[in-house]
Parts: C-alpha cells; sequence; structure tokens
C-alpha cells in the first residue's frame, strides 16, 4: 500500500460492493455467472478490512481518526450481515444451495465480528486519549511574530 493512505475513498468503495454482494443475494442471479466472483469480492473485502485496520490502528495522529474508526465500524457491520444474510437466505447464491461454501462464510463472520469489536475497543480508547498539539504555543507564537 501507499504511504498516504485514503482512508474514507477506501471505506467508500468497499461500503459500495458490501451493498452490491448483500443484494446479489436478495434477487435471483445465477449463480454459474456470479458465484465464483461473489466469493473472491467477499475475500477480497475481509482482506481490505484487515488492512484497512492495521493502517488505522498505526496511525496514531490521524485528525479524523475516531470517525474513521466509526465509518469501519460501521462498514464492518454491514459486511456481517451480508454475511448473515448469505448464510439464512433461500437465494440463488446462498449457503442453502452451496453447503460447501458454509463453513468459509461463518469463518469470515466470525472474523469480521472479531474486527469490530476491536474497532469499537480502539475507537473507545482513543476517544479518551488527548491528541497532542502538532505545533506548540511557543512555536505558534514565534510563527505569527512576523505577521
Amino acid at each position: 500500500m501507499n504511504k498516504h493512505i485514503n482512508f474514507e475513498d477506501n471505506i467508500f468503495i468497499l461500503n459500495v460492493k458490501v451493498r452490491m454482494i448483500h443484494d446479489l443475494f436478495i434477487l435471483e442471479t445465477d449463480p454459474e455467472l456470479f458465484l465464483k466472483k461473489t466469493i473472491e469480492d467477499i475475500d477480497f473485502i475481509d482482506d481490505t478490512l484487515g488492512l484497512l485496520l492495521e493502517n488505522l490502528s498505526e496511525n496514531v495522529h490521524l485528525i479524523e481518526r475516531n470517525e474513521l474508526f466509526d465509518n469501519l465500524s460501521e462498514l464492518e457491520r454491514q459486511f456481517s450481515e451480508a454475511l448473515t444474510f448469505f448464510l439464512t437466505s433461500s437465494g440463488n447464491i446462498s449457503a442453502l444451495r452451496f453447503p460447501a461454501l458454509r463453513e468459509k462464510i461463518v469463518f469470515l463472520r466470525t472474523h469480521s465480528l472479531t474486527r469490530k469489536k476491536t474497532i469499537d475497543d480502539m475507537r473507545n480508547q482513543s476517544a479518551g486519549v488527548a491528541i497532542d498539539p502538532l505545533v506548540s504555543f511557543s512555536e505558534l507564537s514565534e510563527l505569527l511574530k512576523e505577521y
């Protein structure tokens, strides 16, 4: 990944992918056309959510960190709901029609719930921590002296 990560855009795109997958489970889509790609997309989302969490947790000086944790937590909730729908629905792409995928989806859902708990814990921890200013009061005074 790049040094600079645009968390907002990445979360937005993943959100769109999760909604699309959830819609795919609701609609009567043809599994011969969409199942393989859907499973690949689910794996991609799972991996990417893990990377975003890792990078966000390491970036303690990010100004809007708590808001990003909120967005990431909401995205995890939606992802978990989509996986739950896969497990409980009777659509063309579902665990009912493809029982061999059940174990994988249960694992991914558990992984998502664990990440969500981690995100919520980190958000709560960082909410109580005061962020040190990037420029101290004396540095700011010195910079503004010339004006």
